[in-house]
């Protein structure tokens, strides 16, 4: 039953996520009793005790609240009600009360460490390193990588899986980029890729997609739109075989006859229970609000490495600016005339930096066209390139050579944000501004939707490929080793990455992300449940540790002061490092609980 599925599931986060702070506040209670502190409570659990057992001077209790748990200590602040006594906390020595503190984050480093090797143990899922799809005029697109290529070593991990990748990727501070060794055809081959700042998602990102199967992952309605696979018989972890009788390899392939067939009924053939069934599918008819306009340039943000154009000399940055002498605006303007041109040798004017450069095309034909154009990716700015017939834009007399400047008096500054507010817009008029030939005009305009290039469909996510990995019990204890060393670097990289601003904010995640990763963790499995609960586990020692007042790091800053100056920091002092310490992480919680309802709520 799902519900008795989901409930276990939820048992289990709940476990594990109470496990990982009970075992912090588990290692200052030992060590507190090891040096001979008392210890008036130790509780599994917050809030109103449900059992309680009084055991010596220690209350062993079970709370309502079990996420975790806490310890109270004799004299554990500098109070009027101490009495000095040697079983007191603030009694100790500086470098025991430091072992008090240290404790719960060596606890934690060893609970990540046992918790990876039983993952592995177990067997933990990843997602292969395989390339699904390369965004074009990404760096990888740039970089010569291609769908179906696998990507086996980057910097200096070596068969990586794509969290790998994806980390290795986003936290990279190299301006010279990253190396990767890339298999492709049984043969393998290195390239240099430079991450690219993504603002919409706040990390460093080299545009690719991992690989997947023709398993259904997940079945959704379509946004504006209506959900044609929530109304067919196509279940959850069907395998999509044949699609109108022509078989599948890919998911490339699928999408492209799902592109081609809107409105259109297909058949799909898929292997449920081992057995073939045939389901009959209408994709949806997706169209684009648009006012038919184009802003591409003939200047060019990515070269790709292999490709004609990369023969020639061109590089990323350059702009042509005439083709056999004769002036090109846009990228349209330069194909065209390319294409218009002789057979023979074309002659491209290049603008580079401060100098210019006459390239020699050699052009057979329109298949030589074709190639030249697909190895270069074109930047899109906002001056027209060209405008669509029976399009809102023309209509309106904008021509090419305009030059966007507004709409609905907000400036645009860059096409990303023009496509985002037509988009935005849902079809309802707006007043735009362009500039021509120095005089600036300003009309209303009602975008229109592309039925002529609609496209289909259905509404499927299809699960990546994933590859377990399990060991041997030494092997995992290498591995478990490596992967506790490893997040701890990851951890500190991914602060410093705040920091210095290569990784946003909104990329942080508070307890509903945690508990969202968490439960679909546990739905993966055991292993997979284990090997994120070391990873929060690592989080949680290392996030402990930072010089923070009220953190366990900040207690030690203040025990270190101590020991040099030979005296206590002054009550006045630690109050209000105290106070400053907990408005911060107050604060941080705040805003990370922000992100998440942001994410859940996809705002």
């Amino acid at each position: 039953m799902p519900f008795i599925g989901m409930s276990s599931n939820i048992v289990l986060v709940i476990i594990g996520i109470g496990l990982l702070i009970f075992i912090h506040e588990l290692g200052h209670f030992l060590v507190a009793k090891k040096i001979g502190v008392r210890v008036y409570a130790f509780s599994l659990g917050f809030g109103p005790a449900i059992i309680s057992k009084q055991i010596g001077e220690t209350d062993y209790r079970i709370s309502l609240i079990p996420l975790g748990g806490y310890v109270k200590l004799a004299g554990e602040q500098r109070e009027e009600s101490n009495t000095g006594e040697e079983w007191e906390f603030m009694s100790k020595k500086p470098w025991q009360r430091a072992a008090v503190l240290i404790a719960g984050v060596a606890c934690n480093t060893l609970l990540a460490f046992v918790a990876f090797i039983i993952a592995f143990r177990v067997g933990v899922p990843f997602i292969t390193a395989e390339i699904g799809h390369t965004m074009p005029g990404s760096p990888a697109w740039e970089a010569g990588i291609r769908p179906g290529d696998k990507i086996v070593k980057i910097g200096n991990v070596s068969d990586p899986d794509f969290e790998d990748v994806f980390i290795s990727v986003a936290l990279s501070g190299s301006p010279e980029g990253i190396n990767m060794e890339i298999e492709r055809d049984n043969e393998t081959f290195d390239v240099n890729v430079v991450p690219r700042y993504d603002s919409t998602v706040g990390i460093q990102r080299i545009g690719i997609a991992p690989a997947t199967t023709l398993e259904v992952h997940k079945i959704f309605a379509i946004k504006n739109s209506d959900a044609p696979v929530q109304r067919s018989d196509l279940h959850v972890n069907d395998k999509i075989l044949e699609v109108n009788g022509k078989k599948i390899i890919t998911e490339n392939d699928f999408r492209e006859i799902e592109l081609a067939n809107p409105g259109k009924e297909l058949i799909l053939t898929v292997l449920r229970d081992d057995r073939k069934i045939d389901v009959k599918v209408t994709p949806s008819v997706v169209t684009r609000w648009m006012i038919g306009l184009s802003c591409a340039t003939t200047k060019f943000d990515g070269v790709k490495k292999n490709s004609l154009a990369y023969s020639l000399g061109l590089q990323k940055g350059d702009e042509i600016v005439k083709v056999n002498y004769q002036d090109v605006h846009g990228f349209t303007e330069l194909i065209n005339t390319i294409k218009d041109s002789a057979n023979g040798i074309v002659t491209l004017q290049v603008s580079r930096g401060n100098g210019t450069k006459y390239i020699k095309l050699t052009k057979y034909g329109d298949e030589t066209v074709k190639e030249f154009s697909e190895g270069i990716f074109p930047h899109y700015g906002l001056v027209v390139d060209s405008t669509v017939e029976d399009f809102p834009a023309k209509k309106i007399g904008i021509e090419p050579g305009d030059t966007i400047t507004s709409i609905d008096g907000e400036n645009v500054t860059e096409w990303n944000q023009l496509l985002t507010l037509v988009t935005a817009s849902q079809g309802k008029e707006f007043e735009i501004s362009w500039m021509h030939n120095y005089e600036t005009y300003t009309k209303t305009i009602t975008p229109k939707k592309n039925e002529k290039n609609a496209q289909g469909s259905m509404g499927i996510k299809f699960k990546e490929k994933k590859i377990i990995r399990k060991y041997g019990l030494a092997k995992s204890c290498v591995v478990g080793t490596h992967k506790t060393v490893v997040n701890i670097k990851r951890i500190y990289m991914t602060i410093q990455g705040f920091v210095s601003k290569k990784l946003s904010t909104k990329a942080l995640g508070g307890p509903v992300l945690i508990a969202q990763a968490s439960y679909e963790s546990a739905k993966s499995g055991i292993g997979k449940l284990m090997y994120f609960m070391a990873i929060i586990s690592i989080n949680l020692a290392v996030i402990n540790i930072l010089p923070i007042p009220v953190l366990d790091g900040g207690h030690l800053l203040f025990l270190g002061i101590e020991k040099i100056k030979g005296s206590p920091i002054s009550e006045k002092t630690m109050a209000i490092a105290n106070y400053i310490g907990f408005a911060f992480i107050i604060s941080l919680m705040i805003y990370a609980t922000k992100n998440d309802i942001m994410r859940l709520f996809n705002i």
